[in-house]
């Protein structure tokens, strides 16, 4: 593919700017592998081309670009999926409660609250066994909680999920519209390492068997929340807090510091 049509087919998804190549890996290499140690998937053969901006930075692949949430189901969200995400069977979800529920504390108990992604809703139910009364799942990509809220939310976090979506700015449009004028966007994603031009694709978290195909630096992610009018604040490498205008609950979650940044390194990664 010559140099022009790649920069059609391949341009930054963020800012269009020029793009990299930065390897390809193979489709089983899961997240699994960073923790275990090894190869927890046999090699599938299969290589996934990844991208990287270098201008702001975003790093992407086009190989799920067609793929139907049928596609997802059968060969990546299958009955193998946990081994490559074990806490996805409920130990984040079980974390995330703990942490959202010390965070936000009595007085911003009764916030209302919208976990984007979230599934069936397991994080929803621990959270109303906490006392939360005003909180909802909504996740297009799951039967059980797919219709689109017709309400605004004070608070909307969405964990593990930015990583797993192509059009990011579909999906950050999405998500700062069901934010309230005076509300907060907390988000889970992990940030490139400095060293991500000589890691490349064997960057831990470049693990197609997950479904992970963006990856956004500061600079990027700030980019695609700026376009929707949200100020961006990173907690750590992996927890950012976004708003339009300083509010109560991104005040109280800016004021946590480093302790929220032990909790979420140790609840999200996945």
């Amino acid at each position: 593919m010559d140099a022009i049509m790649d920069k059609a087919v391949h341009a930054c998804r963020i800012c269009q700017g020029d793009v990299k190549y930065m390897g390809a890996t193979d489709f089983n290499k899961s997240g699994s592998d960073h923790f275990e140690g090894r190869r927890v998937f046999p090699p599938s053969l299969i290589q996934v081309d990844y991208y990287r901006c270098q201008q702001c930075g975003f790093m992407f692949t086009p190989y799920f670009d067609d793929w139907s949430d049928k596609d997802f189901e059968r060969q990546v969200y299958n009955n193998e999926y946990l081994k490559a995400d074990p806490p996805f069977a409920g130990e984040r979800a079980a974390r995330l409660a703990q942490f959202l529920t010390r965070a936000l504390g009595d007085d911003l108990r009764d916030e209302s609250l919208l976990d984007f992604g979230g599934g069936e809703g397991h994080l929803e139910r621990l959270l109303r066994r906490q006392g939360f009364s005003d909180c909802a799942t909504y996740d297009p990509h799951h039967h059980a909680n797919c219709k689109k809220p017709s309400r605004i939310y004070s608070l909307v976090t969405t964990f593990e999920v930015v990583e797993h979506v192509s059009d990011q700015h579909n999906l950050f449009k999405e998500l700062c519209s069901l934010v309230a004028p005076n509300g907060s966007l907390l988000l889970s994603t992990l940030l490139q390492p400095r060293d991500i031009e000589m890691q490349g694709v064997d960057w831990w978290y470049a693990c197609p068997r997950n479904a992970h195909m963006a990856f956004h630096t500061r600079r990027s992610l700030q980019h695609v929340l700026q376009a929707h009018g949200f100020y961006l604040e990173s907690l750590s490498d992996e927890l950012h807090i976004a708003f339009r205008r300083p509010n109560a609950v991104s005040n109280r979650f800016l004021s946590l510091g480093a302790a929220s940044v032990q909790v979420n390194d140790t609840i999200c990664a996945d």
